[in-house]
């Protein structure tokens, strides 16, 4: 008859330490991982949103602007509200064509013959069907947006509409 004795030999103090250790830290390693990439993205969106939003993505909106639209037509104005989806756009001008006056008698000087044609600045608000001066439109048809200089041709014409207005 054969008998085998088992013997357990009773762990150190030593390797029961450096396996609890051990475990712990790398238990706290995979909690701490997923809170900081949580943290990394709401900076990230919260920059972005700052960047973005707060600083109105380099619009001003106290100054006049041309917008530019993929129609050709282009308005002036100060934007209200700009976000991704559309600018609101106030105190808006546009700009018509006027034909140039045609002097064909044989007097006339041959600048006068081929003057250019000439642009109306038009207040939005007087046309036929009365709309108001607020533009939303879509972002997706603005080609781009310019600010424009006090001392420019249009912002000098607005000026000056302004000024008869209130007279």
């Amino acid at each position: 008859m054969v008998t085998f004795s088992q013997q357990t030999a009773a762990p150190s103090p030593v390797s029961t330490t450096a396996a609890a250790t051990k475990s712990s830290k790398n238990g706290g390693g995979n909690k701490l991982l997923p809170l900081i990439v949580v943290v990394a993205v709401i900076l990230a969106i919260g920059g972005g949103y700052w960047f973005f939003k707060g600083r109105g993505g380099g619009i001003s909106s106290g100054e006049y602007q041309a917008v530019f639209l993929s129609n050709g037509q282009v308005y002036f104005g100060k934007i209200a509200k700009a976000s991704s989806e559309e600018v609101v756009l106030k105190d808006i001008y546009y700009l018509i064509t006027r034909p140039a006056l045609q002097d064909q008698t044989p007097e006339a000087s041959p600048a006068a013959q081929e003057q250019q044609p000439g642009y109306t600045l038009i207040k939005l608000g007087q046309e036929m069907h009365g709309p108001t001066d607020e533009m939303r439109i879509n972002r997706k048809h603005i080609l781009f947006i310019e600010g424009l200089r006090e001392d420019g041709r249009v912002a000098q014409a607005i000026m000056e509409a302004q000024a008869q207005a209130q007279e």
